[in-house]
């Protein structure tokens, strides 16, 4: 894996924009997802591929992922 990211929609000022972090490894990943888009759903890309859809187990910010 090279040029990890993941890439979310958030809505600022009420207009949708497409964010992208880059991270150094899955684990980081994760955190950075649950500290940027705590209530939603992020991507994690390798390059040009997609890895991963995440979304956010229901309940109270769980810290928990479903993976698809």
């Amino acid at each position: 894996m090279g040029n990890l990211r993941i890439e979310y929609l958030a809505h600022d000022a009420g207009v949708p924009q497409r964010h992208a972090i880059d991270v150094p490894s899955v684990q980081i990943a994760l955190i950075v997802a649950q500290i940027n888009n705590p209530e939603g759903e992020v991507e994690l890309w390798d390059g040009d591929r997609q890895l991963a859809r995440l979304k956010r187990q229901e309940g109270d910010l769980s810290p928990l992922w479903k993976v698809g």
